[in-house]
């Protein structure tokens, strides 16, 4: 502040007995906004022609004259101040003293979060940058590390297929192993191979979208083209592909001959996508017909299952899951192999064939077995035989 004298704004009789006070009245408030202690409306003060300072310019100027530094902002604490000085002016009256002194203290108090709020900043961006330069000796270190252990992994897998190449080469004079290593060495091949396809296959797998379609359906029968098949596949794409998804892409689309269709995308989170719940229905309506989307699932065969088990209520497979610790909606439907009306009178037990929608749960129950009735059943892999005859083969 640029003084501490005390100063009057206003000369004469209102320097000293402060504003005219208006009658109080009971009852109802008058119309428009006005004072506590006036009842003339707030807009008419504001706009009174007879008064010096009229807008925010001639506020600043006079403020700078006397209470204010020039070219400061004129932020809440420094109306406080200069409230305060003129607090301290000569000829003002109790009343008029208390209610400036009231004004700038609340004027002092918005000024307090704004102060937190810049002390906060201040503090948290000292502490930001305190954080990186105590952290960022260990980032190289850990960087390093990572470099380190990825030549080493190379040089191993290096040696591994270096040893491989010696062993299972026949004409290199310095392999004296015994013959059945080799045996072992190459079985050892055989399986890691068919394991790696297998995988490669889920894999696969895990990227297509099956659509089964009805048989009347207008664009996507018989009889259409592929072209047209395939440019009502990508439209129907193009309506679910948005800017936070996956990035849709269609590989490759198969009419099968069971009036499906069958699609291959760019990866499992792309597939994944279309099969959630919002997706799945605005692709399937913009294909349009009664088509839909079936999810795999994987057969399992439970033998010896009770005859009395309700395989028709849900609840049934809902207290399975409950009791076999797997997730729930996982057993998708269980039915029975043979029809319940050729069974004998006597019948206990009968096999039945049952669905899962996830693998973790299908090989869950291969591993550990289903338990239902205070029974531990062993259900196995419902694997594709060739038709023979049980009789003569």
């Amino acid at each position: 502040m640029t003084t501490t004298g005390r100063t009057s704004l206003r000369s004469g009789s209102h320097a000293t007995s402060g504003p005219p006070l208006g009658p109080r009245t009971s009852g109802a408030a008058p119309p428009g906004k006005t004072t506590r202690s006036s009842g003339i409306p707030l807009d008419d003060i504001i706009n009174d022609p007879e008064v010096e300072i009229k807008d925010m310019q001639t506020a600043r100027t006079l403020l700078d004259q006397t209470y204010t530094i020039h070219g400061e902002p004129a932020m809440p604490e420094h109306i406080s101040q200069a409230l305060f000085y003129i607090s301290q002016a000569k000829n003002v009256n109790n009343m008029l003293w208390s209610t400036i002194r009231a004004t700038a203290f609340l004027v002092r108090e918005l000024a307090a979060p704004a102060l937190a709020n810049s002390i906060t900043r201040a503090v948290a961006d000292k502490l930001d940058s305190s954080v990186l330069i105590a952290i960022s000796p260990h980032i190289g270190k850990i960087l390093a590390a990572a470099d380190n252990l990825e030549k080493i992994n190379e040089k191993a897998n290096k040696n591994v297929q270096l040893i491989n190449a010696r062993i299972t080469d026949p004409t290199n004079p310095t392999s004296n192993a015994p013959a059945h290593l080799s045996i072992n060495h190459l079985e050892d091949k055989v399986q890691s191979l068919a394991n790696d396809y297998a995988r490669a296959h889920a894999a696969i797998k895990e990227r297509q979208i099956l659509i089964e379609l009805n048989g009347d359906h207008l664009l996507l029968n018989n009889t259409t083209k592929r072209e047209t098949s395939i440019d009502l596949i990508k439209q129907a794409i193009d309506t679910v592909d948005r800017v936070d998804g996956p990035g849709l892409q269609l590989k490759s689309i198969a009419h099968l001959r069971n009036n499906c269709i069958l699609l291959k995308l760019n990866s499992q989170e792309s597939a994944a996508w279309i099969k959630d719940t919002p997706c799945r229905t605005t692709f399937l309506e913009k294909i349009g017909g009664t088509a839909t989307i079936k999810d795999r699932q994987y057969s399992i065969v439970i033998p010896f299952l009770h005859v009395n088990t309700d395989l028709e209520n849900p609840d049934t497979l809902c207290e399975m899951e409950n009791e076999n610790n797997i997730l729930t909606g996982s057993i998708s439907r269980i039915k029975w192999i043979k029809d319940p009306a050729k069974r004998s009178p006597t019948q206990k037990v009968a096999h039945a064939l049952a669905f899962i929608t996830t693998p973790e749960s299908a090989n869950r129950l291969l591993r550990d077995g289903l338990y239902w009735g205070l029974d531990r059943l062993r259900p196995y892999k419902d694997k594709r035989e060739p038709v023979r005859c049980l009789k003569c083969q």
